[in-house]
């Protein structure tokens, strides 16, 4: 019998959505007609079988943790999708939401026993051992998480503490051991796996045993990212944007799954007690989830690390082949991620770190720019000529900018045109500009600006403020202010009277 293949769910702080994620990824394999089981390792807080429609079951992991003898398929409960069973967890009382070392060490050498093809394992947040030797075994490792600054830190946290305690489970185990002393020179206490081959580095020559033992255990680590409760384009941007600076710091492959949209949808199918992809199949968060699910099945559970590059390219992030153009939009798009107040830099970089990123970006850029030193410079990293552009899958680019896409043909525009909000997205996107840059220019919070291209009125504040914002985003695009006034801010008013008749 094949064993099963097994794809762990890991949010390292709560409220990320990562029980959803891990529940409706269960239900759409089953819909495709694979044996799936699902089981519910958040121990002390499991809500696993909320997701799939289910009451309190009558059998948990309490019984397995409670028998020496019991088998964990003993413990399958039937859900009402075809094909997909479910092993709930158990929060009370407190030895089962707090098992033994060598409980769960049962429960891992039993999961690979299971009838199955897929197991998906919603896994606890934190930084526990047992979570982290969960998510190490799995064949599909994601960690999932959201736009806000907490969330993302920890997911940087538990990422490097995945590596140390993988490099634990081994003879390697001493790289990592240091002082108190020691550990505060890293973010967040807790060293990445770059910092840890510096370390050895100095300690080893480069053919060392221990070294070459250890980049293998850096191309083996390769957790993928999901990024839930996306409620804009720059949320989803966000992702890849994470993916990328966690590959450059940690020296290991961080892949980008993609996102799932903000969508009301989830809550009123939690709150029915029914799954997702089953009450709303046609919501946006529903089509998320498929593709996320579909790009996993596809992902190769031997996946090749490739270390990220240190040439100027790949500091800013393009080709070699990039014109001047595109190496000026990544230079600004790339400084806005690596900027001091980015969401993306939290726990990742310390400020004296993160000066020394910003010089090496500034110097690869003027490089870069001027002919005569980048000539030299392609000479010198390219001596028999310059490579084609590389051509990787979608899912796992991490550390290269994506190719530039074609510009939307821009809407006409006259006396009588009337200014919406996707009229204005169009015009923006038409100049080949994102809300970032709106933002720099404005001053005006993505969030607005995302608000009033949406028309998402009820996050708007008062009428004298949207007045205000309109203004400085149509000067932003060069358009007849007053004639934007003049359209959009009827939309706003009806929109607002409407609400509050309601």
């Amino acid at each position: 019998m094949a064993k099963p293949r097994v794809i762990a769910i890991a949010g390292a702080k709560g409220g990320t959505g990562k029980s959803m994620v891990a529940a409706n990824i269960g239900v759409f394999l089953a819909t495709l007609g694979k044996k799936v089981v699902l089981i519910d390792a958040a121990f002390g807080c499991p809500t696993l079988h909320s997701f799939v429609g289910m009451s309190e079951p009558s059998r948990t992991l309490a019984g397995f943790f409670a028998s020496d003898t019991a088998q964990l398929a003993e413990f399958l409960c039937p859900t009402l999708i075809t094909n997909l069973r479910i092993i709930t967890g158990e929060a009370d009382p407190a030895w089962a939401a707090n098992p033994r070392i060598e409980q769960v060490e049962r429960l891992r050498g039993q999961i690979r026993k299971l009838e199955a093809d897929y197991v998906v394992l919603d896994l606890s947040p934190g930084t526990q051992e047992n979570v982290l030797d969960l998510f190490l075994d799995a064949d599909n490792a994601i960690v999932v998480t959201t736009a806000e600054p907490t969330a993302v830190e920890m997911s940087y946290r538990f990422i490097k503490a995945s590596f140390v305690r993988k490099l634990r489970r081994t003879e390697l185990g001493h790289l990592s051991k240091m002082s108190v002393e020691e550990a505060r020179e890293f973010e967040g206490g807790i060293p990445a796996p770059s910092d840890i081959l510096a370390r050895s580095l100095a300690r080893y020559e480069e053919g060392a045993e221990e070294v070459v033992a250890l980049r293998e255990h850096m191309k083996a680590l390769v957790p993928h990212l999901v990024l839930n409760l996306a409620r804009s384009k720059g949320d989803m941007e966000l992702g890849k944007d994470i993916s990328s600076a966690a590959t450059r710091r940690f020296g290991v492959s961080v892949p980008y799954l993609g996102h799932v949209e903000y969508d009301d949808a989830v809550w009123v199918s939690l709150r029915r007690r029914r799954p997702l992809l089953v009450e709303h199949p046609e919501s946006r968060a529903s089509k998320c989830v498929e593709k996320l699910t579909r790009r996993i099945i596809g992902l190769d559970s031997a996946h090749k690390h490739t270390p990220p590059g240190n040439s100027l390219y790949d500091l800013i992030e393009v080709e070699p082949t990039a014109s001047e153009e595109t190496i000026r939009r990544a230079h600004r798009r790339i400084r806005q991620v690596y900027a001091l107040d980015s969401v993306v830099v939290g726990g990742l970089y310390r400020n004296s770190r993160l000066d020394s990123l910003q010089r090496k970006l500034d110097d690869a850029y003027v490089t870069l720019m001027d002919p005569a030193k980048r000539r030299a410079n392609d000479l010198l990293l390219f001596p028999d000529g310059i490579p084609s552009p590389r051509v990787e899958p979608a899912t796992l680019v991490v550390g290269a900018a994506p190719a530039p896409e074609e510009r939307p043909s821009r809407p006409r525009v006259d006396e009588t045109t009337v200014y919406s909000g996707q009229v204005l997205r169009e015009l923006r996107e038409a100049k080949g500009l994102d809300l970032r840059e709106i933002a720099d220019r404005s001053k005006i919070g993505i969030g607005y600006l995302s608000a009033i291209e949406e028309e998402n009125y009820a996050e708007l504040p008062a009428l004298v403020y949207v007045r205000g914002f309109v203004v400085e985003y149509a000067k932003a695009l060069h358009l007849d202010v007053e004639r934007v006034l003049d359209t959009y801010l009827p939309r706003f008013r009806a929109a607002r009277q409407e609400s509050v008749a309601e």
